[in-house]
């Protein structure tokens, strides 16, 4: 009996060869992700410092609060270092004085009334006496508290200030780098291919002040960007999947709390929600020559954002109705009647002529966003374009919308240039989304090589700009130089001559070394940034 000879097979190597090389570049859009992430978060670690800023102190500060103490409030005695003191002297005459780290000797005179605190600016009293809560709210100082808890296992933060600083630090990297590859992502369900959508990524992880200014410290806007591009990314995909709406209202939810600007987006995109639950078939007829198909939207997206995003509009008032008193109070309006608008003579938060801010906000040497980063003009290109397919872009109205907004209100705050700060500090939230309205045209920008030419051009300028900034500037270099006062001191806001950029470029390695001299300076402090325990 003879064996039937075994059918032959192909070596593995080499069955579907073209099946194997799309795996290996489906593998490789999958890294994608992974390597831009790793880009960024290098970059804004690289510098190996960071940019001290008052503004950040009290998330900070607070989320450790949180983790000693279980509190969202603080009693001057827990972080004595962190307010001014007033001590009166035998002879009736008032002093101020420094209070490092509390004793017995300073809490017999606080308790006597000899020895008072006044707040500093990042502070606002709560309605119960003697204790204070955080100006910027609460969503940075929980955002923060996981990378503390972790690091409390290995050290005391409570006393380890390089922990304190640098834990805030690498939160910051890692949530403006999550925000890059979340705008990647998004542009990749508009079809985008990889090598433009990565670009476009890199524009705002690279070329704006995400990462000379948000990605160094824990600012409020820090992990609003994260939220905000994960909002975007969720509500790209709704249509498809209308779940998401719910993890889209958390999203935008979470970024409210974090930063009280980013209401006009939640309300917005809400808003975009609502119509098209409305308006059944609506993006159908957006098509050009439109009404052949109809696309069925119904209430659920809307409802399902709508609860998604209920329990965080809860926290906040809970949180503002226990520690200011309403619902409705807002401790940076607190904050700024109590050292602006006594102090200076302001009237109002909304009193700059809205010409006046717009200019200086998008075009002044100083602050102009178009002077910092030039090449997020070409969200305006998109924006334009959009409007064209709009079935394709409907996702952009809601973007578009907020820009307009955000920019709007930002140029009526009578503070529009942002106090202390290196670029368009109070327009950094709108980087992400002007660089979402890039998505019409980026793919073709990358393709067309004149386009890619300017395109290069402004990116690498725009890179630049981020590289000083990240690198030289810090806090009160340029503004308090040659005795000014600061930034709007005379017209240097819209002095070409004299602007941050040029004077941290032609000072690059002084300003490298008196912003390493003050940051080594605070590291070495000795005194625990917080107690638990009166008198510990």
């Amino acid at each position: 009996m003879s064996r039937k000879p075994k059918p032959k097979t192909k070596n593995r190597k080499s069955r579907r060869p073209a099946d194997a090389q799309a795996a290996r570049r489906g593998a490789g859009k999958r890294g994608l992700p992974v390597f831009l992430f790793l880009v960024s978060f290098v970059a804004y670690t690289l510098n190996g410092g960071m940019l001290l800023a008052g503004d950040a102190y009290p998330n900070m500060l607070f989320s450790l609060n949180v983790l000693k103490n279980r509190s969202l409030s603080i009693e001057p005695w827990q972080a004595p270092a962190f307010f001014f003191w007033k001590s009166q002297q035998p002879d009736g005459e008032v002093k101020g004085v420094r209070v490092r780290q509390w004793d017995s000797q300073a809490d017999a005179a606080y308790r006597s009334g000899q020895l008072r605190e006044q707040n500093d600016y990042y502070m606002v009293p709560s309605v119960h006496p003697g204790r204070y809560v955080n100006t910027f709210g609460i969503g940075a100082t929980l955002t923060v508290l996981p990378v503390y808890a972790v690091m409390s296992l290995f050290t005391d933060i409570a006393v380890n200030r390089s922990a304190w600083y640098f834990g805030a630090k690498v939160a910051a990297s890692m949530l403006v780098a999550g925000a890059v590859v979340l705008i990647f992502l998004t542009m990749r369900r508009f079809a985008i291919p990889a090598v433009p959508a990565a670009v476009g990524a890199l524009t705002f992880g690279l070329g704006t002040i995400a990462w000379s200014v948000s990605s160094q410290l824990l600012w409020q806007q820090t992990p609003a960007l994260f939220f905000l591009a994960l909002g975007a990314w969720c509500l790209a995909g709704v249509e498809a999947r209308p779940r998401l709406a719910a993890y889209c209202g958390m999203a935008f939810g979470m970024a409210t709390l974090c930063r009280p600007t980013a209401a006009i987006s939640t309300l917005l995109v809400g808003g975009y929600l609502l119509w098209l639950a409305l308006w059944p078939g609506v993006l159908s007829r957006l098509r050009p020559g439109g009404g052949a198909e109809r696309v069925e939207f119904n209430w659920r997206p809307f409802l399902l954002y709508v609860l998604g995003g209920l329990p965080f509009a809860l926290l906040l008032g809970v949180y503002n109705a226990h520690h200011l008193g309403s619902p409705f109070a807002s401790g940076q309006l607190i904050s700024s009647e109590q050292n602006h608008f006594v102090q200076k003579g302001i009237d109002s938060v909304w009193q700059t002529p809205l010409a006046e801010g717009l200019a200086g906000l998008l075009f002044s040497p100083s602050r102009g966003l178009f002077v910092y980063s030039p090449v997020l003009a070409l969200g305006l290109v998109g924006a334009v374009m959009a409007w064209k397919s709009p079935r394709a872009f409907a996702m952009l109205i809601p973007l578009q919308a907020a820009v307009v907004l955000d920019v709007m209100l930002n140029a009526k705050h009578f503070d529009w240039w942002g106090g202390l700060t290196y670029g368009p500090r109070r327009l950094v939230d709108t980087g992400v989304f002007l660089t979402l309205l890039m998505i019409p045209v980026i793919a073709r920008v990358v393709r067309v090589r004149w386009m890619c030419a300017v395109f290069g051009v402004l990116l690498l300028y725009s890179v630049s700009v981020q590289v000083i900034g990240a690198w030289s500037y810090y806090l009160g270099g340029w503004a308090y130089r040659d005795g000014m006062s600061g930034p709007q001191h005379g017209n240097r806001l819209w002095s070409w001559s004299d602007t941050p950029i040029g004077f941290h470029a032609t000072r690059f390695q002084e300003s490298k070394q008196r912003k390493k001299a003050k940051l080594d300076r605070h590291l070495r402090g000795e005194s625990p940034i917080i107690t638990d325990l009166r008198g510990g």
